[in-house]
């Protein structure tokens, strides 16, 4: 019979206490960065958080309560990306003690052998990984039927790096199952999100994102409040995170502000926001569902919405020659006012052909007079500022190519909405 893992975590065990003199907790074998049960270094006083002043209450306090530990040598690995199987084991330490990882796996171990053959135990990881302190984790991971499904026991799936939509998904699916707090969304915390819209709205954990920010565990990374769910977060944030999981004192304050009344629209003196059709389009300080149309930070683009993508566009000025488009659209998706010209759709942006020229024109003056003889593949942003990437990136408008700057955000057959 294959050593199961509770063997192999008394062994490990005894190995660590005779090495160190003390009475210590399981480690195994194949040290990762979080141990499968309480870690020998978790009374430890990490050596390696200079420069981490932001996080060190958050990491001593939560490893002195064996929410989460160290990597070996009195060493935390602040810097290093938190993964899916650390996030994991922490939020369910968090809720259910040091040693629920354990409780949980053995529960779903027995489950597996005797009542449901689609589970996997204990065993199973080993025979397929070896001894690993993650293997205890994935198997209890399928207490939370949601959270197993995505990675399954596929151990380099499980190290991966957790994005922070996924870390909302953990946070909020373990907490309400093995918790007693009851998350509530705050009504309105859409206008707090800056990119709702366009990340949040189309993520498959939003549900889970707006709980954690409307509670104040893993809210927005700027100043436009953007939640960003595709980034990484390092072992420092996690722990701070952790904190506010189990300690609302040390949660972030996210104020909702009533939406303001909405105001009608109005023509400008110059008709530049009526459409052929008569349409009157909103325009800046319009308020639109509660939510007032505004200058996008980033691009200059006035939006419903900071960073909102495919909303409403009604102008972005060049800081350098003041070219300006003057009409946007409305980004229906059942059609289009054509007002004298065509909309072209590009990287999620509805652009008014015949406005969208100046720009065009602007970035290639400036190009052309800067960066004249440039290496081929070099690109530029939309203001015609060199940038890193290559066409079809984000943030790439320009690109010189068989010797000459090329506007690649020209109307093609398949973006043109006539």
């Amino acid at each position: 019979m294959k050593t199961n893992i509770g063997k192999a975590l008394v062994t490990s065990t005894l190995i660590a206490s005779m090495a160190i003199g003390t009475t210590a907790y399981a480690s195994y074998k194949s040290l990762d960065l979080v141990s499968a049960s309480k870690s020998v270094y978790a009374d430890t006083t990490f050596t390696d958080l200079s420069g981490y002043s932001w996080a060190e209450d958050a990491i001593n306090s939560m490893a002195s309560q064996g929410i989460l530990n160290g990597v070996g040598n009195g060493m935390f690995a602040p810097k290093s990306n938190v993964t899916r199987q650390e996030f994991v084991a922490m939020a369910i330490r968090a809720f259910g003690g040091e040693d629920k990882v354990n409780e949980l796996a053995n529960e779903m171990s027995l489950k597996a052998k005797f009542n449901d053959s689609s589970l996997f135990s204990l065993e199973d990881m080993e025979s397929e990984y070896g001894d690993n302190w993650s293997n205890e984790t994935i198997v209890a991971s399928q207490y939370f039927t949601s959270i197993s499904s995505l990675w399954g026991d596929e151990l380099s799936e499980w190290k991966k790096p957790a994005d922070r939509g996924e870390m909302a998904f953990i946070l909020m699916t373990i907490a309400e199952s093995l918790g007693t707090e009851q998350f509530k969304i705050k009504d309105g915390i859409e206008g707090v999100i800056g990119d709702y819209s366009s990340a949040v709205s189309n993520s498959q954990f939003k549900t889970s994102i707006v709980k954690a920010y409307s509670n104040g565990i893993l809210v927005g990374m700027d100043t436009q409040g953007n939640y960003k769910p595709s980034n990484l977060s390092t072992r420092a944030e996690a722990a701070c995170v952790m904190q506010r999981l189990v300690d609302a004192s040390k949660r972030q304050e996210v104020v909702v502000t009533a939406p303001e009344e909405n105001i009608g629209v109005s023509p400008l003196p110059d008709g530049s926001n009526v459409g052929m059709s008569g349409i009157v389009y909103p325009k800046e300080g319009d308020i639109i569902n509660g939510v007032k149309v505004e200058r996008d930070p980033e691009t200059g683009v006035l939006g419903l919405g900071n960073g909102q993508k495919g909303g409403i566009y009604l102008g972005l000025k060049y800081p350098t020659n003041g070219a300006t488009i003057q009409v946007g659209s409305l980004a229906d998706p059942d059609g289009y006012d054509n007002m004298q010209g065509q909309y072209t759709e590009y990287k999620g942006y509805i652009f008014w052909e015949t406005e969208w020229n100046l720009i065009q024109g602007a970035g290639m003056r400036k190009l052309q007079a800067e960066m004249p003889n440039p290496a081929e593949g070099t690109v530029a942003d939309i203001h015609g500022n060199i940038t890193t990437g290559k066409k079809g990136d984000d943030n790439v408008f320009f690109a010189y190519d068989h010797g000459c700057w090329q506007w690649v955000a020209l109307a093609t057959p398949e973006n043109v909405i006539p």
